[in-house]
């Protein structure tokens, strides 16, 4: 049976939990990586989950990596992973720059004090891949773990809908698929399982000790016509974030929840969101 969380958390109610809080820039692609740390420090997050467009943007200006962590540090703000769009099944070309593309992101990662890298595993949902999507994600979430080791760095798998990653079973086959998995870390989405009319916290409860970073987002979800949802501040959302935070709390979660907005809001459900979640966390 399901622990209660609210149970759990009342039992402990005279410990306080810290979670530090940062922003994914995957939502400000058209921003400088300079701007959005400035704007990350008004709101008071710790943090900036980086895109590597960001990183490639700035350093084809002429920056420096030493330079950006120099901009983090005046900004107080810690970089808990670096995020790249790789997928290792679209292709055999697309496979090839994928690694690349995590090779690199590692090397950066080593250099800004990151400790981990998140990828996708797969381009398409675990009920509709065959065995030739499943060979080409595992074989490259080995070679990926390999140059993520070389750096010292994890190699973070997004759980994610449209992904390999999808469901318990197939982050199961995952973890088995890849063999050595010292370095290899699933980042918890609950909104992503929420819109496959999946329950987010038995997820959490089974692979929590492969979750050391999180993402927070929701709306008003249209499971009917997706394009026709609704971003709204974390909890006032659709997905149930008040029993995900609960459920987070409960185990002493210390790792770092990143806001992952998009669009035009990015800013404003960023600030709404730390506002209801520092006064939740504030009252319990």
């Amino acid at each position: 049976m399901r622990q209660e969380w609210s149970n759990v958390l009342a039992q402990n109610k005279s410990e306080q939990l810290s979670i530090p809080f940062s922003i994914c820039t995957t939502g400000l692609k058209s921003a400088k990586i300079e701007d959005i740390a400035a704007e990350a420090k008004r709101l008071g997050l710790q943090g900036v989950e980086i895109w590597g467009g960001h990183i490639e943007e700035y350093l084809n200006r002429g920056g420096e990596l030493n330079e950006l962590r120099a901009i983090l540090n005046y900004n107080e703000l810690h970089v808990p992973a670096l995020s790249e769009y790789s997928y290792f099944t679209k292709s055999k070309e697309a496979y090839q720059a994928d690694l690349a593309s995590l090779r690199r992101a590692a090397e950066w990662a080593n250099v800004l004090g990151c400790p981990r890298i998140r990828t996708f595993a797969g381009h398409v949902s675990s009920r509709e891949a065959n065995n030739e999507h499943w060979k080409m994600a595992a074989a490259g979430l080995r070679e990926a773990l390999e140059d993520c080791r070389s750096q010292g760095v994890a190699l973070a798998v997004e759980i994610h809908n449209n992904t390999l990653a999808d469901r318990a079973d197939s982050l199961n086959k995952l973890l088995l698929d890849c063999h050595d998995t010292s370095l290899l870390e699933f980042i918890y989405d609950g909104f992503n399982l929420f819109v496959d009319h999946i329950d987010p916290i038995p997820i959490l409860e089974q692979f929590y000790p492969y979750i050391n970073h999180v993402h927070f987002k929701d709306y008003h979800w249209n499971h009917e016509n997706w394009g026709k949802s609704k971003p709204v501040p974390i909890l006032q959302g659709d997905a149930g974030h008040t029993a995900i935070l609960d459920a987070l709390l409960a185990f002493e979660y210390k790792g770092y929840i990143s806001f992952e907005y998009f669009g035009d809001e990015v800013i404003c459900l960023t600030e709404k969101s730390l506002e209801e979640l520092t006064e939740y966390m504030e009252k319990r």
